[in-house]
């Protein structure tokens, strides 16, 4: 596997538990508004597939970490995939109170304020990727 097969491997898994965040943020917030059954089973599906993402991602990072380098590079990794899913999870919150209620200033500077935030985030995610991807090399991923 080459590094940069490695790099978007990792990033597309960082990728995948963004948007579950983000599905999630929308369906709380409309769980919290309308106590629906469609919402209660969104919120939960997108929960469970946030959950599965993060912990498929953690496997996948550990499996690189094969060096002492490596293994630092990768918990770096795993802290911007939080963080990443997190300004994400906040993202959807704001544009569906934004669809919600009436786009006022506050709710509006909200979610543009959030919305530049989630994109300003992926940069540490690529970063960090970059980082784990050139340290495990081309010839140290190990298979299980």
């Amino acid at each position: 596997m080459s590094t940069s097969s490695t790099f978007r491997k990792l990033f597309a898994d960082a990728y995948c538990a963004a948007v579950g965040s983000f599905v999630f943020g929308l369906f709380l917030v409309r769980t919290i508004e309308h106590f629906d059954i469609r919402y209660v089973i969104g919120m939960i599906l997108c929960g469970a597939f946030l959950t599965i993402v993060l912990f498929w991602t953690r496997r996948e990072v550990w499996r690189f970490a094969t060096s002492e380098k490596a293994e630092k590079h990768a918990v770096q990794f795993l802290w911007s995939c939080i963080f990443f899913s997190m300004l994400s999870f906040v993202f959807g919150i704001a544009v569906t109170t934004l669809i919600l209620y009436s786009a006022d200033f506050a709710r509006t500077f909200g979610a543009v304020w959030f919305g530049a935030l989630t994109c300003v985030g992926i940069y540490p995610v690529l970063r960090d990727a970059k980082r784990l991807a050139d340290a495990v090399g081309p010839s140290q991923i190990t298979s299980r």
